[in-house]
């Protein structure tokens, strides 16, 4: 991870995409910036009907990410649109992400719920959007994709290695189940495998001893997690939110309430990890989420081991099928495989950064840690 790309993928000037895109729309290139602003509460209506979701509480979850309530003002989200009498046209979101390397901390953000009018799909929109918004940070993230997103990601973001999905199942039946393999095969596979990763996670516990306790907060510490900033590894680009954010982005969300795990060594914060029980599966069990990590950087392993052994052990006695993420961090990989984790890859699983200052696989040095905490995933699964 340490080669770099070009500091700024080739993109065409904004000029030429604002001409293209207000074009399609009939407008002239003035009317189309003019046009493009923050969404705000009277919005609301409009942008439920454009959406068009359902099974979501969505109202909620535009207010709370969105900051709709406050029209925008201090909130770690920011909806941009461009709108007529007709209704909305286009789309994208942004949370703030502090970005935090060598040392610095960044003014960054992740782009999300771009969304154009099916009728202006084609017209250069999602290219104008996606270039209006990169202005508006140093950094600019782009986690995941879908079909109709991933030839842009590709396009205009420096490309970061694949994340991947990892996964620990915990009950073994269901998961040879799933694999299609009959009842006998079942009836004697599934102790065979719960056996080899109670022995696996037993070997990793002898290990790991390292006098770290952790345990469950209610909010955030802020002075911890203040202080574990400044002691995150170097030479490794992560998102590290505010004590206040993270607060907001686990604890405040309508769709999906988060636990904190903090690590302690001889009573100082050495780490955190942020986890979710999800609904029930398929077995009548729910699955464990961890949605974000962070460890200081003497024995980050040893601290991260510990709060992953935690997270495990809340999942055993809570009864879950599964503990599952989506992760890029190198540091993270072999410690989950020697917990028993799964990887799976998939080409929706891409990372991609546009920066105006060198950072991993952009022009700079060093390799990046990014978990869920940087998709919006909330409530989906």
């Amino acid at each position: 991870m340490t080669e770099g790309r070009a500091a700024r993928p080739t993109l065409p000037p904004l000029a030429t995409t604002t001409r293209m895109f207000a074009r399609s729309l009939g407008w002239s290139p003035d009317q189309l910036t003019a046009a493009f602003r923050p969404a705000i509460r009277d919005d609301l209506p409009a942008l439920l009907a454009f959406r068009q979701r359902t099974g979501w509480d969505d109202d909620a979850y535009l207010r709370w990410r969105y900051g709709l309530d406050t029209d925008g003002r201090d909130e770690p989200g920011t909806l941009w649109l461009l709108r007529d009498d007709t209704g909305v046209l286009a789309v994208i979101g942004r949370e703030a992400q502090r970005i935090h390397h060598a040392g610095r901390t960044l003014d960054g953000q992740l782009l999300m719920d771009i969304q154009l009018r099916p009728d202006l799909e084609g017209g250069g929109g999602g290219v104008w959007l996606n270039q209006m918004m990169m202005a508006k940070a140093d950094v600019t993230l782009a986690v995941g994709a879908n079909a109709h997103s991933i030839g842009l990601v590709k396009r205009m973001f420096a490309a970061l290695p694949q994340r991947s999905y990892r996964v620990l199942p915990l009950d073994s039946a269901e998961m040879l189940r799933q694999h299609g393999l009959g009842t006998f095969a079942v009836r004697v596979g599934a102790p065979v495998l719960d056996a080899g990763w109670s022995l696996v996670h037993r070997a990793a516990q002898r290990r790991s001893r390292s006098g770290i306790d952790v345990v469950e907060v209610a909010q955030v510490p802020t002075a911890d997690i203040e202080a574990l900033r400044a002691v995150l590894p170097p030479q490794v680009a992560c998102v590290m939110p505010s004590p206040e954010h993270l607060q907001w982005r686990l604890f405040d969300n309508p769709r999906a309430r988060y636990d904190l795990m903090v690590a302690y060594r001889a009573g100082v914060c050495v780490g955190y990890m942020a986890v979710r029980n999800v609904a029930a599966d398929g077995t009548g069990k729910a699955g464990l989420h961890l949605l974000d990590w962070k460890t200081a950087a003497g024995g980050a392993d040893a601290a991260l081991m510990a709060l992953l052994q935690a997270a495990v052990a809340r999942a055993r006695k809570e009864r879950c099928s599964r503990v599952f993420t989506t992760v890029l961090d190198e540091q993270a990989a072999p410690l989950l495989k020697r917990l028993g984790f799964l990887g799976r890859e998939s080409p929706s699983l891409v990372a991609g950064v546009y920066s105006a200052v060198p950072l991993p696989g952009n022009g700079g040095q060093g390799r990046w840690q990014i978990t869920d905490l940087s998709f919006d995933s909330d409530g989906i699964y």
